[in-house]
């Protein structure tokens, strides 16, 4: 196995006896690895660690909360750059939400970027010589050094809950609903109103756009998409993102048929416009999905696998485009212009 691929399954099998296994054998395992002169840095205490003693009583103190806690993986990635044939860096992400059975308000929720420097000691064995996580808040505009907007929300006790039980309902990227709030939200509204709109807008080649120009410019362009959908949806329209690539909004069925598609082909044409200035020229395209509520008693599932299976057909006739669930004759329809 070659040293990238071997320092980034190493990094992976950290990470999930950390978060995921947090048991006294796994947290000797990640210990074991540990130079004696190991430094750490992080942003969930801000804390920094000088020595490997530092760290390692840190790590056993997060065992003890750890263990209370049970985590999903809703995405990781992992990227390896050899610095000499004795040092090798790791550096990626990884995106958890807390298990839970029963039905919660919140879920704990952390999107965390990561770098590791790895060295091999004199019996050859690779061992972890540094660490310096971080967790970005969609609430931090770009430029800033802390998340201004944040501290001064802080002023009011009573605000700063609302501001929390609001940041549980919302996806740490992109800050429009996650796929929790985003279904019960839609739920609410599907048995309150009548004819809605639902639509599930899902990245081309997103994969081969990470792999190419890097997971950053991704992340820009989940949250140019997010930024659009905002924009030129109603404001009260129900936008989330349901995981990945994958986001979806609802919306009352307002206006004609044509006033919908023509907003959604203006959408389509600001993305294409600023994406194409993040991929060297080469516009974005994404594939779209559309089913509507017609009948009464249609739920969140049945609403959602119309749409799914639109965009299903969408990306069979060549993405980049917006289609309605098949008819009775087995054809989806199909709208190029949007």
């Amino acid at each position: 196995m070659r040293a990238e691929e071997l320092l980034c399954e190493m990094t992976k099998e950290l990470w999930h006896c950390y978060l995921l296994e947090p048991t006294e054998e796994n947290y000797g395992n990640i210990i074991r690895v540990c130079d004696e002169k190991l430094s750490m840095i992080g942003t969930g205490r801000h804390e920094i660690f000088n020595t490997s003693k530092e760290a390692v009583k840190n790590i056993q103190d997060n065992q003890k909360e750890a263990r209370q806690i049970s985590f999903d993986v809703l995405d990781e990635w992992y990227k390896a750059v050899m610095i000499r044939d004795d040092v090798g860096i790791v550096y990626g992400g990884i995106w958890v939400r807390e298990h839970r059975d029963e039905d919660a308000d919140a879920l704990i929720e952390m999107d965390t970027r990561f770098t590791i420097v790895y060295a091999l000691n004199e019996d050859k064995e690779w061992k972890t010589v540094h660490v310096h996580h971080s967790m970005p808040y969609f609430d931090q505009a770009d430029g800033e050094f802390y998340p201004k907007a944040l501290s001064a929300k802080v002023r009011e006790a009573l605000e700063l809950v609302e501001l929390f039980k609001k940041k549980a309902e919302l996806d740490l990227m992109t800050g429009i609903y996650n796929h929790d709030s985003f279904q019960r939200k839609v739920e609410q509204r599907l048995a309150e109103e009548g004819g809605m709109c639902f639509y599930i807008i899902d990245l081309d080649d997103f994969k081969l756009v990470n792999d190419t120009y890097g997971h950053s410019t991704g992340d820009a362009l989940l949250k140019l998409l997010a930024k659009l959908l905002r924009e030129h949806f109603p404001d009260n329209a129900v936008i989330g993102r349901l995981g990945g690539d994958e986001f979806a909004v609802c919306e009352t069925c307002s206006g004609t048929k044509e006033e919908r598609e023509e907003r959604l082909g203006k959408i389509r044409s600001e993305f294409q416009r600023l994406s194409g200035s993040m991929l060297e020229g080469r516009p974005g395209s994404y594939s779209v999905g559309i089913a509507e509520k017609r009948s009464e008693g249609i739920t969140y599932r049945q609403i959602y696998e119309k749409a799914d299976e639109a965009l299903y057909l969408a990306k069979q006739q060549g993405k980049d485009k917006a289609s309605l669930p098949a008819g009775p004759g087995g054809q989806g329809i199909e709208r190029e212009s949007i």
